[in-house]
């Protein structure tokens, strides 16, 4: 062990030696461009096709090791359905272990949306079809497996889930998938000197050392000049990230989770929990390469100390270079957009119910998951305000239903950034109110608690009845 341990210290002092002494331009020339999700969409009734597999891929150094994924790739590609379709899925189960999937954000029935109620074992199936009711926004589908979602998550079990609508397809926004429309699936992990994914499932709270965007460290994408969106992900375990252009740069925000904001919001850094998507404009009208990252920029000194003692703070904070090229757009103006169906305070609230989170120990309300017990009994079509706290910052989230954040300690929503949300960062205490449209059952349940996926393996999560 004490040799091992030398070996390490002599190899991360090579490390980081010569990483203080590499120019900039040469780092920036060995990264890798930006792999993009392969696009499925419902079209003329074609079938969307999602089969859990393992596959290779090499997550570092060219170093090719088993991942899971879909369809035979790490992650999954990206789903993209339009408001009014009826979406005929066709799941299939080709890992050695019980799978449960959910499609987080999608407004549709216990027993439609799979989650819990649905396992599949290996080399079982299934097939729904799902009608999309709700207007446009970003989901994500992903493994909700009992005891298990954190790792089978952690392996690659994760994709994005995109919705349309009239109105989303004819606003003045980015919308060329691949090329100014960019999926962004963000993960924390660990990896050993193999290039292979480490995980300890008895840990409170998962935190790797090295971020990955699609699966990639710190890559880049070319982009034709204009304002160029992002769809961001945060696929990761427990992680949060504090996101921001590295020249500081304005962004605009605009939507989160369910739908779109009443109008863009210009900020410089955002948060985006565990579970959360963010959408967001960036201007590459003018100027020259600019990276996406996490935290404050860092210098050569700062990403070789790291490398010695992290913290827990990751190695690298670069999410993702954007390389602009090719001549200004004569279409350069800022993008605008305005829908009709904006989230609102709902006015009428059926009941209300407090949780808190023990984001230490794996319990709601100091009650541990129980599959026997029904936690939540809600009637279809009702309002009930929520109040959620948490004994750490932690990330909350609830299935088949949506709210809009009524206050975060005690302080209203503004208006102008109501959004119709199923995810929220608890940092104090956070009230929302949660609308329940869809039906679910004892033996078809959503779930509601801990996006902190740790933590709902751990029992810190709940079952909710809709009748």
């Amino acid at each position: 062990m004490e040799n091992y341990s030398r070996r390490r210290l002599f190899k991360k002092t090579l490390i980081a030696t010569a990483l203080v002494a590499t120019p900039a331009p040469l780092l920036a020339a060995s990264r890798q461009p930006l792999v993009i999700p392969p696009l499925l969409e419902s079209r003329r009734g074609r079938p969307v096709i999602l089969s859990t597999e393992s596959s290779q891929t090499a997550l570092v150094d060219g170093k090719l090791v088993e991942v899971w994924g879909f369809n035979g790739r790490y992650l999954g590609p990206t789903v993209r359905v339009k408001q009014g379709d009826f979406v005929k899925l066709n799941y299939r189960n080709n890992l050695t272990q019980l799978v449960a999937l959910n499609i987080q954000g999608l407004q549709t029935s216990g027993e439609l949306l799979g989650s819990i109620g649905h396992s599949l074992k290996p080399g079982e199936g299934w097939a729904p079809i799902v009608p999309i009711t709700q207007s446009a926004g970003t989901c994500y589908y992903h493994s909700c497996t009992l005891a298990s979602s954190a790792y089978q998550n952690y392996r690659g079990l994760v994709g994005m889930w995109i919705i349309d609508d009239d109105e989303s397809r004819k606003a003045n926004l980015p919308n060329k998938y691949g090329v100014n429309d960019i999926p962004l699936i963000l993960q924390d992990q660990r990896i050993n000197s193999a290039g292979t994914q480490l995980f300890q499932q008895n840990e409170p709270h998962f935190y790797g050392e090295r971020l990955f965007v699609n699966g990639q460290e710190a890559p880049y994408l070319n982009i034709p000049r204009g304002w160029v969106r992002l769809r961001i992900l945060n696929a990761s375990l427990s992680r949060g990230y504090d996101l921001r252009m590295d020249d500081e740069r304005d962004v605009l925000i605009i939507a989160q989770d369910q739908g779109f904001l009443p109008q863009s919001k210009t900020v410089k850094q955002f948060f985006v929990g565990p579970g959360e998507r963010v959408e967001i404009l960036v201007d590459l009208n003018e100027g020259e390469n600019v990276s996406l990252i996490v935290g404050a920029k860092r210098g050569l000194l700062d990403k070789a100390k790291l490398l010695f003692n992290s913290n827990g703070e990751l190695a690298d904070n670069t999410v993702l270079e954007l390389r602009p090229e090719g001549l200004l757009s004569v279409f350069n103006g800022k993008p605008s957009f305005q829908f009709s169906e904006a989230a609102v305070l709902p006015t009428q609230i059926k009941q209300e119910r407090s949780f808190h989170l023990d984001a230490t120990n794996g319990m709601i309300n100091q009650k541990r998951f129980d599959p026997r017990r029904i936690d939540v009994n809600a009637k279809q079509g009702s309002v009930e305000r929520w109040t959620i706290s948490s004994s750490i910052p932690t990330g909350f989230r609830i299935q088949g239903a949506r709210f809009v954040i009524e206050s975060i300690d005690d302080k209203a929503t503004d208006a102008a950034e109501l959004v119709w949300k199923d995810t929220v960062w608890i940092n104090g205490k956070v009230r929302i109110l949660v609308k329940f449209d869809n039906l679910s059952s004892n033996t078809q349940p959503f779930i509601f608690g801990s996006s902190d996926l740790m933590q709902a393996d751990k029992g810190a999560i709940g079952l909710i009845v809709v009748q």
